[in-house]
C-alpha cells in the first residue's frame, strides 16, 4: 500500500466502452402501469424518463470529452490510508453521498478556487470519493461505517498538509462530515451539511418533547409550530414512500448489484429517480450530467456502493 499521493490519470478502456454500447443498443424495457398526470414517478422512475436518456448515451454522449474535462478540471490523485484502501479524488473537502459522485463539484469548483468577485474567499478544494465509490478501492470485509470514514478523511486531509479544513457533505457525506466533528474536532474546525439525522423523542428520553410533538400534530397550543410538523411529516412520508432503496441497498445489496452490474440501463433507472426526488423544484439534469453521474458508477461497477 502506497502512501504516497500519486497522480491518477481516468482513461476507460475501449473495451469496456464498446461492451457498454453494446447492452444500451439491447435495452428490455419493462411494463409499466397506466397511472395519472402527476403520479408518473410514483411507482419509481418510468420508461419516459429512461429512453431519451438510453438513446442519448448510446448515440451522443462523448465518454471521452466527459473524461478530458474531469482529468482537467478536477485533477486526480490517488492515496493509501491505513485500513487498506486507497482513497481517490480531486483538490478539494466535500464530501458526496448516495447517488452522489466527486464530480457532483464541476460546476463549482472554479468559483470556489478563483471567485470573480475579489471579496469572496477563496478555497483549496478537495473532494475524495468515499471508499467503494467511483475509483477508490472498496472495502473487502463488513464494518466500514462513518466512524471508519471520517477517520480515512481526517488522515487524508493530514497527508495533503492540511491540519484544519472545513467541511461540506450531503447524504452519507453529511454523516461522514458529523462524524469528523464529533471525533476529528482539534482539526475540522467547521461543518455543512445539508441532511441532518434525528432520532424521534420518546418518553423515557425527553417526554417534554415528546409533548410537544403531540400537540403540535393536533394543532394544540404548546406545541411545535406548524412549519416543523410539516417537515416532520415530510419525513414519515419518505420513509413510507421514498426509502424502499435504503431497505434493499441496506439488507441485500449483493442480489441487487447482479442486475445493476449487468444492465446501464437499470443503474441509469435506479440513480435516475433520486436525482429526480431530491432536486431543487424545477431543476432540470441535463443528459450529460445524467450520463456522467452513471458512467462513475459503471466504470468500476456501482455494488459496493450500495453496501
Amino acid at each position: 500500500m502506497s502512501t504516497n499521493i500519486d497522480p491518477y490519470t481516468l482513461k476507460v478502456s475501449d473495451e469496456l466502452l464498446a461492451d457498454l454500447k453494446s447492452r444500451l443498443e439491447h435495452t428490455r424495457y419493462p411494463q409499466e402501469l397506466n397511472l395519472p398526470a402527476g403520479q408518473e414517478w410514483s411507482y419509481g422512475t418510468p420508461i419516459s424518463a429512461v429512453k431519451d436518456t438510453v438513446e442519448y448515451w448510446k448515440t451522443t454522449f462523448d465518454w471521452r470529452k466527459c473524461e478530458a474535462n474531469l482529468n482537467t478540471k478536477l485533477p486526480q490523485f490517488t492515496t493509501g490510508i491505513d485500513t487498506g484502501i486507497a482513497a481517490h479524488g480531486s483538490l478539494k473537502l466535500f464530501i458526496h453521498g448516495w447517488p452522489g459522485n466527486f464530480a457532483e463539484r464541476l460546476k463549482m469548483v472554479d468559483e470556489l478556487a478563483e471567485p470573480a468577485d475579489l471579496k469572496h474567499p477563496a478555497f483549496h478544494v478537495v473532494s475524495p470519493s468515499i471508499p467503494g465509490y467511483g475509483f477508490s478501492d472498496p472495502p473487502t470485509a463488513p464494518g466500514f461505517g462513518i466512524r471508519r470514514a471520517a477517520d480515512v478523511f481526517d488522515k487524508l486531509m493530514k497527508r495533503l498538509g492540511y491540519s484544519h479544513y472545513i467541511t461540506q457533505g450531503g447524504d452519507w457525506g453529511a454523516l461522514i462530515a458529523r462524524g469528523l466533528a464529533l471525533w476529528h474536532q482539534e482539526s475540522c474546525r467547521a461543518i455543512l451539511v445539508n441532511m441532518f439525522v434525528l432520532h424521534p423523542s420518546l418518553l423515557l428520553w425527553n417526554p417534554r418533547l415528546l409533548l410537544k410533538t403531540i400537540l403540535g400534530f393536533l394543532g394544540a397550543p404548546g406545541g411545535y409550530p406548524a412549519i416543523q410538523i410539516n417537515n416532520l411529516k415530510g419525513v414519515f412520508e419518505f420513509q413510507k414512500t421514498g426509502a424502499a432503496y435504503q431497505k434493499i441497498q441496506s439488507q441485500k445489496p449483493q442480489s441487487l448489484g447482479f442486475a445493476m452490474t449487468d444492465s446501464p440501463a437499470g443503474l441509469l433507472a435506479w440513480v435516475r429517480e433520486k436525482y429526480h426526488a431530491w432536486a431543487e423544484e424545477g431543476y432540470q439534469w441535463t443528459n450529460d450530467d445524467l450520463c456522467m453521474f452513471t458512467m462513475l458508477y459503471w466504470i468500476p461497477g456501482p455494488t459496493p456502493s450500495f453496501r
